[in-house]
């Protein structure tokens, strides 16, 4: 299941987020939830037509060249995942 989130990149761009979190699973090492994958689904609140392939590639390709957005995207994904936790963001 995705949960949806709004925040804001590269100086200040609103941007819509679909991700997905992976709970703990201390049988395996893993124990803590976190965002597993993430992707952008809206910019400025403007979502894309249709059937469009890979609208947001331009934006993916300026956070991917902008040196710790990526990370600092994920963290702030695993904080607002760990307020609104569904009940499967326990830590052991």
């Amino acid at each position: 299941m995705a949960n949806e989130a709004d925040i804001r990149i590269l100086g200040g761009l609103p941007i819509t987020v679909e991700y997905t979190v992976q709970g703990a699973e201390p049988d395996v090492g893993i124990m803590q939830a976190g965002v597993e994958e993430w992707w952008i689904v809206a910019v400025n609140g403007r979502y894309p037509k249709k059937g469009a392939k890979a609208p947001f590639a331009w934006l993916e390709k300026r956070v991917a060249a902008r040196k710790g957005e990526e990370e600092r995207i994920r963290d702030e994904l695993n904080e607002i995942a760990a307020s609104d936790d569904g009940g499967y963001y326990k830590d052991y």
